[in-house]
């Protein structure tokens, strides 16, 4: 069948042009022609229709009239929307031939209104079959709560998402919250990694992360905060445990890691950082509290590229070097993260966001926990001594042990079993056929 997985942009590094390479790969091996369509294009043999983009200049206005400034009367938001919707309808002959459109959050976000309508009437009036994939929804947004317009509201409750096509979520939180909202049923696919692919190794390349940021390979310890910068990742909480650690580690002196790397009077603890930073308050925030932690921060998103090249590293050669994975986020749709550091075979520091404790937990991976009832103190999120206190020791223990090997191969196969393109085979058959 021809394929198309549709979304606001597509080849970036968010989660959602992740999960969508993700599907792709595998609705290729089982012999589809697929293609993948957005608004913007970061990848190449993409599909590229502008007005997707929630970023297009037209739909931004027409979102401030719709949730920011309520200046514009009814009968002007609803003639420039339907203007919108028309001008996309049009761009949609591209891909009138296609069997199959996964539409990625269009129907569960109102980022883009008129996209939406457009995508859902050219398909129906073309005969093309439609699976909502949905990763997040608009009434977990407060920005989308300010309308003034009745019928905007009448649209949100009938097209996001519609009733008739099949829709899939990523966890069994958003299933249930989209059956009481909307009295619809989903079926869950949750995120998956490509389990079979070649591991994360250190080399001679990768290792030059430690010279760029001024780490001592064989001496200092690095944990890795693999997200972007932003304040839902609970980032200042791995802060705490790491100047916690700052405290302890050189009882430890003269002492091997896991890893071969032997502690002195001059090891460091370094917290490294190659995602973006998207909140710049919350950026200037963590610095502060870093140096009042004495806390070693590394943020290296200027070397940190999609793939090596020239001077800069993929996101897996920092996995590769680093000893410990930090996970500490508040929420999560489910995860990429915590499957990069099972992959990766590192151990991982997590807060039981509500997904993880749902779902994820159940599973029975092998991890430092900091608990799930975090709460905000001085504007940042932090949780209890005593879960700070557990934390450390227990990192402590797993970077000294001897029998590390067994952990994390064992949360490798949990991994492999639960969340890998085998399962996800299985369950796109199911959805398709």
């Amino acid at each position: 069948m021809k394929i198309g997985l549709l979304h606001y942009r597509v080849g970036e590094t968010d989660g959602v042009s992740l999960e969508m390479e993700k599907w792709k790969d595998v609705l290729t091996k089982m012999g589809n022609e697929v293609f993948l369509i957005g608004g913007e294009i970061g990848t190449k043999n993409a599909i590229k229709i502008p007005s997707l983009s929630y970023r297009n200049e037209e739909n931004v206005i027409l979102k401030s009239w719709i949730f920011e400034k309520n200046e514009k009367s009814e009968e002007e938001i609803l003639k420039k929307l339907n203007e919108l919707k028309e001008k996309i309808y049009e761009e949609l002959y591209i891909i009138k031939n296609f069997d199959i459109l996964i539409v990625n959050n269009l129907f569960s976000l109102a980022h883009n209104i008129p996209a939406a309508l457009a995508v859902y009437e050219f398909s129906k009036e073309n005969k093309i079959k439609v699976i909502g994939h949905h990763h997040d929804f608009y009434w977990e947004r407060d920005y989308y709560d300010n309308i003034n317009s009745q019928k905007i509201k009448n649209i949100l409750i009938k097209y996001f998402p519609p009733k008739e096509i099949k829709h899939v979520v990523i966890n069994s939180i958003a299933r249930n919250n989209l059956l009481s909202k909307k009295n619809i049923e989903s079926k869950i696919i949750p995120n998956v990694f490509d389990f079979s692919t070649k591991e994360w190794k250190k080399d001679k390349y990768n290792s030059k992360i430690y010279s760029e940021l001024n780490i001592n390979e064989k001496h200092d310890i690095v944990f890795l905060q693999a997200t972007r910068i932003v304040k839902r990742k609970g980032i200042e909480m791995a802060i705490d445990v790491l100047s916690k650690l700052n405290d302890k580690i050189h009882n430890y002196n003269n002492k091997e890691t896991y890893n071969k790397k032997i502690i002195n009077d001059k090891s460091s603890i370094y917290l490294i950082l190659p995602g973006l930073n998207e909140e710049s308050e919350y950026f200037e925030k963590l610095i502060k509290y870093a140096n009042q932690k004495k806390v070693k921060l590394k943020f290296c998103s200027k070397i940190c590229s999609d793939k090596r090249e020239k001077n800069k590293f993929s996101l897996w050669d920092f996995y590769a070097i680093s000893d410990f994975i930090t996970y500490p986020s508040l929420l999560e749709g489910f995860g990429n993260q915590f499957l990069e550091a099972v992959f990766a075979k590192k151990p991982v520091l997590i807060y039981e966001y509500p997904v993880y404790e749902k779902d994820i937990s159940k599973i029975n991976f092998n991890i430092v926990s900091l608990g799930n009832n975090a709460y905000i103190k001085d504007s940042l999120y932090t949780v209890s001594d005593e879960k700070y206190e557990t934390a450390t020791e227990k990192i402590l223990k797993i970077i000294f042990s001897k029998n590390i090997d067994e952990i994390l191969n064992n949360n490798f196969k949990l991994g492999k079993k639960y969340y890998s393109y085998s399962r996800l085979e299985k369950d796109l058959r199911n959805l398709i056929n």
